[in-house]
């Protein structure tokens, strides 16, 4: 099954991947800091990983009790509870993740509502302050960049084994 949000967060990650390459091996653009470069890289980053994330649990909903838990992800609640809930309907399924993936992909969500909405939340900034990302949309790294895709992939694979998983035992 295809979808058009998934798969336009799929090019897009491919996509940033490939301009973050040519930026970087361009004999112009190499010349600018690494600081302007990965600062925008991680801003579009974050806000395709965040989005993505959310999507797949949107669209994967299968409305039935395999995805239940993992739906309500989406219901009205705290950031952090929906990521230690998210936690939980991992495990539930043997899937055991990194646990400070978990708490980045918090620190992530702050990031890209902070950058979204042009406003930080105090404790929000502080919480991505403390998980060693910058509070500062300016003054990312290519480190943090790296941090930002373990994330998305790590959450991307268990909800994608996840989803497959699924779609098996519907049969």
């Amino acid at each position: 099954m295809t979808n058009e949000f998934i798969d336009a967060y799929s090019d897009d990650q491919i996509y940033l991947t490939l301009i973050k390459d040519l930026v970087n091996d361009h004999p112009v653009e190499v010349a600018v800091p690494d600081s302007i470069k990965y600062s925008a890289f991680c801003r579009l980053w974050v806000s395709m990983a965040v989005g993505s994330i959310e999507s797949m649990i949107k669209v994967w909903n299968t409305g039935d009790e395999l995805w239940s838990d993992i739906a309500t992800y989406l219901n009205r609640k705290s950031n952090e509870n929906r990521i230690k809930d998210l936690k939980a309907s991992f495990e539930r399924r043997g899937l055991n993740l990194d646990p400070e993936i978990y708490k980045d992909f918090l620190a992530l969500k702050y990031i890209r509502n902070a950058y979204i909405h042009s406003d930080w939340s105090p404790s929000q900034r502080s919480y991505v302050v403390s998980r060693g990302f910058p509070g500062n949309m300016m003054q990312f790294n290519k480190e943090h960049l790296d941090r930002m895709q373990k994330v998305y992939i790590g959450l991307m694979n268990g909800l994608g084994m996840i989803n497959a998983l699924n779609a098996t035992l519907r049969r």
